[in-house]
């Protein structure tokens, strides 16, 4: 019996040492999320930019250089929101980083002490559920901030977050994927428009009419090159969401080679994806 007792305790013992170990492939999935969404801040365009840009337009089409301000402050508030919701979602990658590798002893956690409130705030609107996904996530974070040293279990904490987590990239993605991007739509017909009435007025010479159409096109590009960077950002986020929702269903099984590999891969596009952003500017 005390064979067996001792038996016990070793595999036990080692069962943990190994999971904390094998851990690392939870930490390398963090890492790579972590750095796949901080290309938000790659993103060429924005809320308030393409007020700017859109303002200016309207400047030009009316041959206006005097009174030229443009009133953006609605498009302000709003990137100032999704900036929140990013920062959130990456500090809570952070935490995740943390309580599956015992060398890291901090994160920063300063920019999670804003508080949000439902409203419409330019082009965008916060609900309940957004405002308490953003409260849920963050004193998560701050918890697991205040007894880093105690190590809260990552089980625990990948659960509590889950929900959140969820719907706070859910939010990050539909804001730019439909919101911002609806936009760059908005202002890609508005140059259309803009430039249409040069390219067909007779009165222009050949040479002036196909400069403004070259002009347009070359506008075009630009916009849906903006797009596209949306468009992967928004493919990033999807599959941060996808490797979480595999972590919190195989929370008991971390140290099995299907999970180890199934969240490899999804790290490995993180980072391929991360890198085609990187490049687009």
């Amino acid at each position: 019996m005390k064979t067996l007792k001792t038996f016990l305790f070793t595999t036990s013992t080692m069962s943990l040492l190994m999971g904390c170990v094998n851990l690392g492939h939870v930490t390398n999935f963090s890492k790579n999320s972590i750095e796949a969404l901080q290309t938000y801040g790659n993103l060429s365009q924005s809320f308030t930019t393409i007020c700017t840009q859109d303002c200016e337009l309207k400047h030009i089409s009316n041959f206006n250089v005097y009174k030229t301000d443009c009133e953006c402050e609605g498009n302000v508030k709003a990137d100032s929101i999704t900036t929140a919701i990013y920062t959130a979602t990456v500090e809570y990658l952070h935490g995740l980083m943390a309580v599956s590798d015992k060398t890291i002893t901090k994160f920063q956690t300063a920019e999670l002490t804003n508080a949000l409130a439902t409203g419409n705030y330019g082009p965008i609107k916060l609900n309940a559920e957004d405002v308490t996904s953003y409260s849920k996530l963050s004193s998560l974070i701050l918890k697991a901030y205040s007894g880093i040293r105690s190590r809260k279990k990552i089980k625990a904490y990948v659960t509590e977050g889950h929900e959140p987590f969820q719907h706070l990239l859910h939010f990050l993605e539909f804001n730019l994927s439909q919101n911002l991007n609806g936009k760059l739509e908005v202002q890609k017909n508005g140059i259309q428009n803009f430039y249409f009435d040069l390219v067909q007025d007779t009165n222009l010479s050949s040479y002036e009419r196909t400069k403004f159409a070259e002009d347009y096109f070359e506008k075009k590009a630009t916009i849906e090159k903006y797009q596209n960077e949306l468009r992967l950002f928004g493919d990033l986020i999807n599959e941060v969401k996808e490797g979480h929702s595999l972590l919190l269903k195989n929370l008991d099984q971390l140290t099995e080679d299907e999970v180890k590999g199934s969240l490899g891969k999804t790290a490995q596009k993180l980072a391929l994806g991360a890198r085609i952003i990187s490049q687009f500017n």
